[in-house]
């Protein structure tokens, strides 16, 4: 059923999908679409192309699958070729997936179970709509530029109906509305962990406040779940560093499973990808996460391999290590540098070697934030969050970061405040949606 329904759902608006094709009628239709992971379970994979997290050698960027690959690790102006780009289509249609669903659950008799899948569709729907905005529309400071444009916000499942894009706060309210609605129709967490849940609403929140640099919310929501019993840190010291993949799917970090849609860049063969070797040179002696995230390669790059799915596919989803990460930012922001540094101390204290990590102890809160916002970029490498924080710290002249690439003699940079921070959309997309394109030009 789902396979038919999806067939011709193959972008939000480009070759829109006829949900008259097959409707879905029952509990179990419903739950059918839900539980299609390889569908809803994804998110973008560009805000890592796009990062500081990797380096592409010369042969491995001409060897890159698309051309689309190849402008974005660049930064240029024009992205996508005139077949668009999955990183737009593929998330607009879990949007698509999870209106069909809200709209067909309204048809029929309530149950307790269309109550919980209810509320499951609607975080898809928050979810997917606060990845979109992270790459295709500006980043968003709230109180600051509330009424700038963001991107088409999809609340129903009417394909020709055209979409204009709509204010950052409304597109934010939207995403945090679900949110609200979602959360006391799901399980603390469903055994199930590409379903969403309450730790898993609540990490997200954790996550959308803190990019809006709302921290106060941002730490209640992080308060939430440090509470829980249900997920708890990984102690690196039990994993085995030489395995293929150190980290078994939906592990005991994990809240809410999500993999990176896959791409040429991002593929675990592909040895002329590596990690940053800035980035390498900042795991010290005893840290554990070097070995168990990187692979040393022939050529002499480090290869990623530490993913949370526990097989090639890029984990992308929520897990406990950030929600640490998150509660002690807010922490430092609002100079509480003792308990900042407690909460950072027990999350590194399960990285390190036994009795190799010393506790730390900085001068100053600012010291504690820069510390903290390091170990994050150290901890959470290679699953788009850098992306999402270069975005948001571009505010801070103190945590700026001027990006450089060299490709084939060419020397290319992107300026912290730069206009190609924000994805165009792709032209097919204009062509049936006429809204104004992204302006990229610094």
């Amino acid at each position: 059923m789902s396979i038919i329904l999806l067939w011709g759902c193959s972008g939000f608006l480009d070759e829109r999908p006829n949900k008259g094709i097959l409707i879905p009628t029952t509990e179990q239709d419903i739950r059918a679409l839900l539980d299609n992971d390889s569908e809803l379970n994804l998110v973008p994979g560009f805000g890592l192309l796009s990062s500081d997290d990797l380096v592409i050698t010369d042969g491995g960027w001409a060897s890159l699958r698309t051309e689309e690959e190849q402008n974005a690790y660049l930064w240029r102006e024009e992205i996508w070729p005139i077949t668009g780009g999955a990183d737009w289509s593929r998330i607009y249609r879990v949007i698509f997936i999870a209106n069909v669903v809200l709209d067909q659950i309204e048809k029929l008799q309530e149950t307790p179970e269309l109550r919980k899948m209810r509320a499951e569709a609607l975080f898809h729907r928050a979810h997917a709509h606060y990845m979109l905005a992270q790459l295709f529309s500006p980043a968003y400071f709230q109180g600051i530029n509330d009424q700038e444009p963001g991107i088409p916000l999809r609340l129903n499942s009417e394909i020709l109906e055209r979409s204009p894009r709509v204010p950052l706060s409304s597109y934010y309210e939207s995403i945090f509305s679900d949110l609200e609605q979602a959360f006391n129709s799901l399980p603390v967490l469903d055994p199930i962990k590409t379903r969403p849940s309450q730790l898993a609403v609540k990490a997200l929140e954790a996550r959308v406040y803190l990019t809006i640099g709302n921290y106060g919310l941002a730490e209640a929501a992080a308060d939430w779940v440090l509470s829980r019993p249900e997920v708890s840190l990984l102690s690196y010291s039990d994993l085995n560093p030489n395995a293929a993949y150190p980290f078994e799917k939906y592990n005991e970090e994990v809240i809410f499973h999500t993999v990176l849609i896959s791409a040429g860049f991002s593929g675990v063969s592909n040895i002329q990808v590596w990690v940053n070797p800035e980035l390498m040179e900042k795991y010290e002696e005893g840290d554990l996460r070097r070995t168990l995230y990187t692979q040393l390669r022939p050529n002499g790059g480090y290869t990623f391999k530490g993913q949370y799915s526990g097989n090639f596919s890029r984990f992308g989803g929520l897990a406990l290590d950030e929600i640490y990460l998150i509660k002690a930012e807010c922490l430092a922001r609002r100079n509480q540098l003792p308990e900042a540094e407690s909460i950072m101390n027990q999350l590194l204290a399960t990285r390190y070697s036994p009795d190799e990590y010393v506790p730390i102890q900085n001068n100053s809160s600012q010291d504690a934030l820069q510390w903290i916002l390091e170990e994050k970029r150290k901890s959470l490498v290679y699953r788009g969050i850098n992306w999402i924080d270069l975005r948001r710290l571009n505010a801070e002249p103190e945590f700026q970061r001027t990006l450089t690439r060299q490709i084939n003699g060419e020397s290319v940079t992107l300026r912290p405040l730069s206009k190609k921070y924000v994805l165009p959309i792709p032209d097919n997309e204009l062509a049936l949606n006429p809204i104004a394109q992204t302006d990229r030009r610094d």
